[in-house]
């Protein structure tokens, strides 16, 4: 009997706990019927709903990639994606190869259509067809243009931040930070891309990769002389057991250094680029100013 009283009391804490989960998925059931009276849209709804970029362009593009990264030799590819990883990883390398390829055709077929709407033949059509492979050269480098743009100036916002980052490496390692806690300071503190770099080698540490392998994935991501001397420095530091601090102290006085040397560099170069301006623009100006009105009292005495 009790156990029949247990049971009965069981299902009716059930019951009264059940409603409270059911009502509230019968509730949003209901919300979902009232947004969509005519049922649920079909997946060719949705698709049709979705614009003509996502529906057309990209899947298009990502075929293509498929096709040009599969007949792409693999010293290419893997050059190719050095240099993405360089640039930041701005897209995948299929993608980059699918980009080359539609504006090389993409170039071809405007150069096409301008020719037959412009009809013409004989010695011109020869000149026309010279000048469209040189169009079709130009935009199926244009990609590579904008690539090696980008690395240039990824690589000058690192080499700007690298002595703070050095300095900052040194300090904390000196306040007794282990060498991933002050690089974890640094992921911390600096903007992109500097802390994207950093915070790939800390994931990579993270994952079990030594921190020599992970610091020489850093500098061959970067592709800077400074940074590759830098990961040299620390590794062997690691080796020998030197303290890491002197190392990075060094190696923050050596890059202030490399700093000052490349803006008087800078500062000695451009009187040479002023050169040109000069010659160009302000000279003819100047001698127009100064001569001019000479010139045309020299025309009036002539004319007398």
């Amino acid at each position: 009997m009790d156990w029949l009283i247990f049971l009965g009391m069981a299902g009716a804490i059930a019951l009264l706990l059940l409603p409270v989960g059911a009502q509230g998925a019968l509730k949003k059931r209901l919300e979902g019927l009232r947004s969509h009276p005519r049922g649920r849209p079909s997946s060719a709804g949705q698709a049709l709903e979705e614009p003509f970029l996502m529906r057309v362009v990209v899947p298009f593009v990502d075929c293509l990639a498929r096709g040009a990264a599969r007949f792409t030799p693999r010293g290419s590819l893997k050059r190719l994606k050095e240099r993405l990883a360089r640039a930041g990883n701005p897209m995948e390398p299929g993608r980059f190869l699918a980009v080359r390829v539609l504006s090389l055709g993409t170039a071809a077929a405007a150069l096409l259509g301008l020719y037959l709407l412009l009809g013409t033949g004989g010695q011109s059509s020869g000149r026309f067809l010279c000048l469209a492979l040189g169009a079709s050269a130009c935009a199926c480098f244009l990609p590579d243009y904008f690539l090696s743009r980008l690395i240039r100036r990824r690589q000058k916002l690192l080499l700007t931040h690298l002595p703070d980052v050095l300095d900052l490496l040194c300090v904390s390692v000196e306040a007794g930070l282990g060498f991933d806690g002050a690089v974890q300071k640094v992921a911390e503190k600096f903007p992109a891309p500097t802390r994207d770099e950093f915070r790939e080698y800390l994931k990579e540490v993270r994952l079990g990769r030594p921190r020599a392998d992970a610091l020489r994935a850093l500098a061959a991501r970067v592709g800077l002389a400074e940074v590759q001397s830098f990961a040299a420095a620390v590794i062997q530091a690691e080796e020998l057991g030197v303290g890491m601090s002197k190392v990075l102290r060094v190696q923050s006085e050596q890059m202030r250094r490399r700093r000052k040397q490349m803006a008087e560099e800078k500062a000695m170069k451009t009187p040479i680029k002023m050169l040109f301006p000069l010659v160009l623009f302000i000279f003819p100006t100047m001698f127009i100013v100064l001569l001019g009105p000479a010139l045309i009292r020299l025309l009036q005495v002539f004319r007398h």
